[in-house]
């Protein structure tokens, strides 16, 4: 099981994809050869824009966005970034409330502050 957080202002939202799915979507994504930074940013995106929905907004194309973009940014932080600051495992989306940005962290960081 794969799982990205997103905080965005008040909103906290939690995304679980099982492994064989992931592997699916990430298989097919890479596939097409996309533009990597350009994927990133429509990613982080669509994370946006769901995140600011109620659940009853969202429709099966808006799931299928999610999915693959949660999917994407965990194999993005895990494989694609340079080995230095790459994370393995888990990630956590901080949206800076100035919206200028994103702070990416290890979803174990959390857990390790919390104890």
């Amino acid at each position: 099981m794969i799982t990205v957080y997103y905080k965005s202002g008040n909103a906290q939202w939690k995304y679980e994809l099982e492994e064989t799915e992931h592997e699916y979507v990430i298989k097919n994504i890479l596939e097409d050869n996309p533009d990597l930074t350009e994927m990133f940013d429509d990613s982080l995106e669509i994370l946006r824009d769901i995140s600011a929905m109620d659940e009853d907004e969202l429709d099966e194309e808006d799931e299928i966005d999610q999915t693959i973009a949660v999917s994407y940014l965990w194999h993005y932080f895990n494989h694609l970034v340079d080995e230095a600051d790459r994370i393995k495992g888990d990630i956590v989306l901080i949206e800076e409330e100035d919206g200028t940005g994103v702070t990416v962290l290890p979803a174990d960081a959390l857990t390790d502050e919390d104890e």
